[in-house]
Order: C-alpha cells, then structure tokens, then sequence
C-alpha cells in the first residue's frame, strides 16, 4: 500500500455531549487523535468525505493536523444503535517506519477439491492479526484452497504472507475446512424417523385412553349390589318363615 486516502480535518474547541451534537448538526463528525506521550487532539472530520474513504477499505489516512502531514490509524468507530450512522472516531497516530498491529480480511482463492467432490468450503476465521509498517499493510491475507481435500481444513501457517508482513494470529488456528455435505436421503430418513416417532407416541396416548378394564370394574360392583339385594331377601324369607312357626305353636 503506496498511498493513503488523505482527510481533511479541523481543530475542535468544545468537549462534551452538547459539542458533539452541534458539531453532527453541521454534517461534521466528532474525532479525536492519539499519540502516545502527548495529549490527544479533539477533531472534527467531514460526514461524507469520512464515509467515503472508509468505503475504500483503507485504515490508515492521512491528515493534516497544526499544519504537519501525519498518518493516523482507525483505532475506534462508534454507531448510532439504531441508524447505524457514525458518532464518534477514535484516531491513532502512526509513524511510517514503526511497525503497528491491526487485522486485515482474510481473502480465499482457488476452487477446493473438498468441493469438487461434492463438499462445502467453510471459512472460520474472517480477519487476521498482523504486525507491520504502516506503508506494507496488505488489503488481505491470501490463503490458496485449491488443493484442499474433504474433511480437510487449514491453518494461519498456510496463509501466503509478504517477507515484511508479521503473522500475531497463532499459527494452529484453523481458518478454512471443507466439511461433508449431508446426502438429501440422509436428510429425508431424519424427517421421517421423527413423523413415525410421533406417531407412535400418538397410539401410545390413544391405547392409554382405552377403559375396558374399568368398564368390567363397573360391572363388577354392580355385581356386588345385586348379591346384597339377594341376600336381604333371604334373610326377610327367614324372619317371615320362622314368625309363621311361632305362630302355629
């Protein structure tokens, strides 16, 4: 990277909420530079012109602050939770031949054999960590899939990197894999093993619900009524048959 998008940016004298929301009003965006050992700058950046160099991908700008030319790095952005918009930027100055961290995209290239026998090519790890001088920071990292079998991944090692570009991300960890696809048939048994599951539990519930046993219960006590009526009977026949004896003596 031989050039940075320049910004143009003012000297702000207010602090606080109240600044800062006067300053939006005027399409301005509050900013503030850092610089390690001296006191940090309060700034003010043009709302488009800050949009349209962020949109370029680049995180290193150059500015002119006190009229020095200076290099600044993107250290924080702020937004709006609900419109998205910009509210505050946070600015780190940089020197050309200091070495700074910060991430870059991680960008995947070639077509993976994984996929060409019918896998799917997952990337892990989106951006990477790396240490550098702000005139050699790459737009990405390149990592190369071509020869990437099934179930097969690789790692930050395997990231083509620039002799003057310094990997901080931890060399094992897995950034891209090809993973076996599941078979539409697979897919197909999964849905119907859980329809016949419910089913089954369906005819459960129903067979539970069946009361032929209570129905004989029922008959049952109604068989116990009947032999006690019975019974009562006898023993009047008894009474009247023995008063009847009683009698005739």
């Amino acid at each position: 990277m031989s050039k940075f998008e320049k910004l143009n940016v003012n000297i702000r004298d207010g602090k606080g909420t109240s600044s800062a929301r006067r300053i939006r009003l005027k399409d301005q965006i509050p900013a503030v530079l850092y610089h390690s050992g001296l006191d940090a700058i309060s700034l003010s950046v043009d709302k488009k012109e800050l949009y349209k160099a962020l949109k370029t991908g680049q995180v290193i700008f150059e500015v002119t602050v006190k009229d020095k030319n200076q290099f600044v790095l993107v250290k924080d952005v702020q937004y709006h939770p609900v419109n998205d918009n910009i509210m505050h930027i946070d600015f780190q100055k940089v020197k050309e031949d200091e070495k700074i961290s910060l991430e870059v995209p991680l960008r995947v290239i070639g077509e993976a054999e994984g996929v060409q026998a019918g896998g799917i090519l997952v990337q892990i790890v989106n951006t990477i960590t790396v240490k550098c001088k702000p005139t050699t920071i790459p737009e990405a990292l390149i990592i190369d899939v071509t020869d990437l079998e099934l179930n097969s991944s690789l790692s930050v090692k395997d990231i083509q990197l620039a002799a003057d570009v310094e990997i901080i991300t931890a060399e094992d960890l897995a950034v891209v894999s090809v993973q076996e696809a599941k078979q539409e048939e697979e897919i197909v048994e999964e849905i119907l093993e859980g329809e016949e599951g419910f089913e089954v539990e369906g005819e459960e519930g129903v067979e539970g619900e069946e009361g032929v046993e209570g129905v004989e219960g029922k008959e049952g006590a109604g068989s116990k009524d009947g032999s006690s009526e019975t019974k009562k009977e006898k023993d009047a026949d008894k009474k009247e048959q023995k008063s009847k004896e009683e009698k005739q003596k």
